[in-house]
């Protein structure tokens, strides 16, 4: 931009080394013919193009949230520091135990979710699976039988052995959350399939009367 003034030259003539100025002006003010660089007007041309998927994937529901990857990371913390526990017993003391005990089941979450979530859905609500967030179950009648399943398997139902890719660990922290779904009824839930069973036990200590691990820290 260039102000004129009373003998002030604003021809190209007086500076050859300078851009033409435009034929307008505002309040006596003119502008210099001087285009952006075409690197950079390719780079915003570029930003423009790519904003569009990008809003696409990532704010219309189709790839993953940030809020998505950082429950996945918190998630496979969780499941490391549950390697803490050492080897966990799958009886009812020990899933009991962990029910209450946040850091282990979002370990138990983030296994649910990378194994189980494409046959039982997201939060266990059934897909070709049961619902596991009602209180009716078809081959379970005891809490400890969660565990039996997932490290066995029901293979003639399609229902793989988990214990073959989990540790037994694992295996535990997984029956817990699974075990802490029911009763939750989550939205869009496939119909009750099965028979209702007694409530899950509420003593977390093992019969032998030793206490039970569980995940500590702040």
């Amino acid at each position: 931009m260039t102000a004129e003034h009373p003998g002030h030259s604003t021809t190209p003539d007086a500076a050859s080394d300078e851009p033409p100025i435009l034929d307008h002006g505002y309040d006596g003010i003119k502008e210099y013919d001087n285009p952006m660089p075409a690197w950079w007007t390719w780079a915003f041309w570029l930003c423009v193009l790519f904003a569009a998927p990008y809003f696409v994937y990532y704010h219309m529901g189709i790839g993953s949230s940030m809020h998505a990857d950082y429950e996945g990371e918190m998630g496979a913390f969780f499941e490391q520091q549950s390697a803490l526990l050492g080897d966990l017993q799958p009886d009812a003391a020990t899933l009991v135990s962990l029910l209450d005990d946040e850091r282990a089941i979002k370990g138990g979450a983030n296994i649910f979710k990378t194994n189980c979530a494409v046959c039982h859905g997201q939060g266990g609500v059934g897909q070709t699976g049961p619902n596991l967030t009602d209180d009716v179950y078809l081959n379970i009648k005891s809490i400890e039988d969660i565990a039996a399943i997932v490290q066995d398997g029901l293979v003639a139902k399609g229902m793989p052995a988990w214990g073959q890719k989990l540790n037994r660990t694992q295996v535990v922290i997984v029956s817990a959350y699974v075990a802490g779904l029911r009763g939750t009824h989550g939205d869009g839930g496939k119909g009750p399939q099965g028979t209702p069973i007694e409530p899950w036990p509420t003593d977390p200590i093992a019969t032998d009367g030793t206490p039970v691990a569980t995940i500590t820290g702040p």
